[in-house]
């Protein structure tokens, strides 16, 4: 599966820095991903990951990204798709405000590697799906 089969919806920049060819950038919120990735599945597309992936709350981490197929899959709505992010999105707003307003370097940084892990495995298993091969993961300078 190359990168043009999917693409990750992201608020987080080191995801964005693994998988550039991949990426659409969403300046904001976990809140501001779930809608473009909302609107991408009106559009026709289809989750290939969980919104809700993952052990971190999305109101405990400030970054989020998900990964939807790169071009709609047909006219129609995906209605799994649809229930899941918009359940997704009740989710978030049950859990209230945010529960970080100042995060330390240290500690975002740990935030950027816990979302992007998730997605350097779900990248893989839709790799070894399509392709049986391998994917390169998520780097950090804290951790090389």
């Amino acid at each position: 599966m190359d990168s043009r089969t999917y693409r990750v919806i992201t608020n987080n920049p080191l995801v964005a820095a693994t998988w550039p060819g991949s990426v659409e950038w969403v300046s904001g919120s976990v809140k501001d991903v779930f809608r473009c990735v909302r609107d991408y599945v009106h559009a026709g597309h289809v989750l290939l990951t969980h919104p809700l992936s993952g052990s971190v709350k999305p109101n405990e981490s400030p970054y989020k990204s998900v990964i939807i197929t790169d071009y709609p899959a047909s006219a129609m709505v995906d209605l799994d798709s649809l229930r899941i992010i918009e359940g997704a999105m009740v989710v978030l707003h049950n859990l209230g405000a945010p529960r970080f307003t100042h995060i330390p370097p240290r500690v975002d940084d740990d935030y950027q590697l816990i979302d992007c892990d998730l997605m350097a495995s779900a990248i893989e298993s839709l790799h070894d799906a399509a392709w049986n091969g391998p994917v390169e993961g998520c780097k950090t300078e804290a951790f090389q």
